[in-house]
């Protein structure tokens, strides 16, 4: 991990996701504070003017926001850089790593419990579907300490295949914490899978290099399932590997249980 984006729009929450990326990464990174102002419609010469306007404002915000938190955190004086851009946050973060070579993306969330913007098509959720380099949303509500619990939800396909990413397994090793892998199968399958110790769904020498244990459950509601076992299990970390096509959009589409994913209060992580 060398450089982490921050995108802020200055509110309470982007604040709080800032905090949250130093109080896990420290001075071992670079951090990027990046904000981004949309352009009115209106005519030329005015939008010329307008364009000036907005760009000094965001570039005084961040000035401000900088040195409130090099006050906070000084040990992190002189590894933050501002950044201020014209144009839509998701397609400026969008260009920016695909440009700038950033390492992660870690942004709040916001709504009554933090998920349910991810969920419902916010910016955190254009952001992790469609940036290729890790993305870390923080809901309003997540503690900010370094996860000791991390949840790592797979589907069939990528767990026989053994897909980990390995920024994962370094993030792991990182915090020395312990990976939760869960495979959430249908209802009426969880005594075939656990009958066979050796089976195809448990790649042990993929996961060899960090703390960690396998987990089945029965649902044939994914939302439910991760909620569920998320709470019971007391996870400080989601993560997941997104993909255009089946468990992502599942698990972030406008299901019936969405109301239930509204109350995840930990921080999701995102690979490609």
């Amino acid at each position: 991990m060398k450089n982490i984006l921050l995108p802020t729009d200055f509110s309470v929450n982007a604040n709080r996701a800032i905090r949250y990326a130093f109080i896990m990464f420290g001075k071992s990174v670079k951090y990027t504070l990046l904000n981004t102002h949309e352009m009115p419609h209106s005519g030329t010469t005015m939008l010329i003017s307008i364009a000036d306007i907005l760009r000094s404002e965001s570039q005084n915000k961040l000035h401000s926001e900088l040195q409130t938190l090099v006050a906070e955190f000084p040990h992190l004086d002189g590894q933050i850089d501002t950044l201020s851009e014209m144009g839509v946050p998701e397609t400026v973060v969008k260009h920016l790593t695909e440009e700038k070579g950033f390492d992660m993306v870690v942004m709040g969330t916001t709504g009554a419990s933090g998920i349910k913007e991810v969920l419902v098509g916010s910016v955190a959720s254009n952001v992790m579907q469609h940036v290729v380099c890790p993305v870390l949303a923080i809901p309003e509500s997540a503690e900010l300490s370094v996860p000791a619990k991390i949840l790592f939800a797979i589907d069939d396909e990528l767990l026989i295949r053994g897909v980990f990413p390995t920024e994962l397994a370094n993030l792991v090793q990182r915090f020395d914490a312990h990976l939760l892998i869960l495979n959430v199968v249908p209802d009426g399958e969880l005594d075939a899978v656990g009958s066979d110790a050796n089976n195809q769904r448990k790649p042990t020498s993929v996961f060899g290099g960090v703390k960690h244990s396998f987990h089945f459950i029965e649902g044939n509601d994914l939302n439910a399932a991760i909620t569920t076992f998320a709470k019971e299990n007391k996870v400080d970390l989601l993560a997941m590997v997104t993909k255009k096509t089946d468990f992502f959009s599942k698990l972030f589409g406008r299901s019936t249980t969405k109301k239930m994913m509204q109350h995840i209060d930990v921080p999701i992580i995102a690979f490609h």
